[in-house]
């Protein structure tokens, strides 16, 4: 049935519900292959509210010209500092990974999908979505800036691209996120922080299941914390941060300028992500479809990834009616820039995380990392193996390093055994 002007008007192609990463990836490229693609953004600007440290893989920069002016600092260093054990330390000649501009990098993705015809409408919350009589999916939105004012718009799929709490998910019966890591993070000024170095500390107190960190951020510094969600105070967790820096930085002239907050999935990539049948036409892609590192949290890499991929095989399906491009996407997706390994690993890595009962467990874990093996494990893993050169045999050294622990490596067994099972049973 042809739309009527009005029809087409509020008619796309696609629907992203999500200025992300992984949203901004997708609406660009599907817009430059030719599909009418509406972003919708609960913030008010793009990138206007930011809950994610920033932390940017240099492998971005194999398929994003990311500009120079978006990435501040270059990390080539790491300090860590276990529980009751020396510090260990690790650094790279060639940078790693770079502490990015988020804001900036999202304004400038959104740019750039404008620039390629997509539409960017901020101050939109999703409400719900449902299918109509001719197979279309209604969209129902509401603009936050006149309270009551309620629109519905139409599209032949939707995409939801909004987070680890994804509203997409849940009004589309997909799977959710049920395991993740409460965080938080203070930006500081008035810390002569060293530019090119990332202080972590592991304390199962103040950061259980994760981490402490300090890291360079442009010309002030971050300093975060994250941990299993209603174990710890993250508020309480980072003035005592304050304290512990003190060993490595001075920090008397500390001076918060803002605060904020967010959550990280960890629970590894999700089976259900996409529905086509009576119910409607959708699909999850970043962390609201499980796509970010377990262990470390990097969500971004997985972001952009999926949501360029993604892209590809929608306009396969809704412009040219090729059956299956989805389906293929996300058969296939692990194997693209080695996200399957990196994911793998890190899923690995969380697993074992998650074992740690106590600063012991933490200490003993770090410790075998101090070992000539480990160091060099720890070395390759964070500043000198691209995702892209993880593999098996990268896998099978970082488990037999793990076996060491033998309480923590059957652990981690049981724990991927029931989640086998569990998924089995879904």
């Amino acid at each position: 049935m042809p739309f009527s002007s009005s029809q087409q008007s509020s008619h796309y192609d696609a629907i992203v519900v999500g200025a992300s990463f992984a949203g901004l990836s997708f609406a660009s490229v599907a817009a430059t292959l030719g599909m009418r693609v509406l972003v919708l953004e609960r913030d008010s600007k793009v990138g206007g509210i930011v809950r994610t440290t920033g932390v940017l893989f240099s492998d971005v920069l194999d398929f994003l010209d990311v500009p120079d002016r978006y990435l501040m600092n270059a990390v080539r260093r790491i300090h860590m500092q276990p529980p009751d054990h020396a510090p260990l330390e690790i650094s790279s000649s060639a940078y790693r990974f770079y502490m990015a501009d988020v804001t900036g990098m999202l304004r400038w993705m959104a740019e750039q999908a404008q620039e390629h015809g997509a539409t960017i409408r901020c101050d939109t919350m999703f409400l719900d979505a449902t299918q109509n009589a001719n197979g279309q999916m209604n969209v129902e939105v509401s603009q936050l800036s006149v309270p009551g004012k309620l629109s519905t718009l139409s599209t032949n799929i939707l995409i939801g691209a909004d987070g680890t709490r994804s509203r997409v998910a849940r009004c589309m019966g997909l799977e959710q996120n049920t395991r993740y890591l409460a965080g938080a993070e203070w930006l500081l000024e008035g810390i002569p922080l060293d530019r090119e170095t990332f202080y972590l500390i592991m304390n199962h107190e103040l950061a259980p299941g994760y981490c402490l960190w300090l890291a360079p951020h442009g010309e002030i510094a971050a300093m975060g914390v994250a941990g299993h969600s209603r174990t710890f105070n993250p508020t309480t967790s980072l003035r005592k941060a304050q304290e512990l820096f003190r060993e490595v930085v001075d920090m008397s002239q500390a001076r918060v300028i803002e605060r904020k907050a967010g959550i990280i999935p960890t629970g590894g990539r999700l089976r259900h992500v996409y529905r086509h049948d009576k119910l409607g036409h959708a699909l999850l892609l970043g962390d609201a479809a499980g796509l970010c590192g377990a262990a470390t949290g990097g969500g971004i890499y997985p972001a952009l990834i999926s949501g360029r991929l993604a892209a590809h095989a929608v306009a396969n399906e809704v412009m040219n009616a090729t059956s299956g491009s989805i389906q293929a996407y996300l058969h296939n997706i692990s194997q693209a820039g080695r996200l399957g390994h990196y994911l793998r690993i890190e899923d690995w890595l969380r697993l074992a995380l998650d074992n740690m009962k106590s600063d012991a467990d933490v200490s003993m874990l770090y410790g075998l990392f101090a070992s000539p093996e480990g160091h060099k494990i720890l070395q390759s893993a964070l500043l000198e193996t691209p995702i892209i050169g993880m593999d098996s045999s990268f896998f099978s050294l970082l488990r037999s390093l793990l076996s060491k622990h033998p309480r923590i490596y059957r652990s981690a067994f049981q724990a991927v055994w029931q989640r086998v099972i569990a998924s089995n049973k879904a």
